[in-house]
C-alpha cells in the first residue's frame, strides 16, 4: 500500500505553490515598475531606464514562475 513516490508529493506541491506565490509577486512588482516609469516619464518627459529594466525582468521571471508551477507535477 506504501508508495516509495508518496513521501515527494507534498514537496512537489510545496514547491508548485511557492512558484505560483513568486511568480504572482513578480508579475506584481513588474506591473508597478512600468507604472511607476510611466508615471516618471509623463511627469517629467525623461525615460525612467532603471524602472522599465527592473519591470522587464521582473515579468520575465514572473512568467518562468508561472509555468514552472503549470508544468511541475
Amino acid at each position: 500500500m506504501n508508495d516509495p513516490a508518496s513521501p515527494a508529493r507534498p514537496v512537489a506541491a510545496t514547491i508548485r505553490y511557492l512558484s505560483i506565490i513568486v511568480g504572482c509577486a513578480c508579475l506584481l512588482l513588474a506591473a508597478a515598475c512600468f507604472v511607476i516609469a510611466a508615471q516618471v516619464f509623463i511627469q517629467t518627459g525623461v525615460f525612467a531606464q532603471s524602472y522599465a529594466m527592473v519591470g522587464l525582468i521582473s515579468a520575465a521571471l514572473g512568467s518562468l514562475g508561472l509555468t514552472l508551477a503549470r508544468v511541475w507535477k
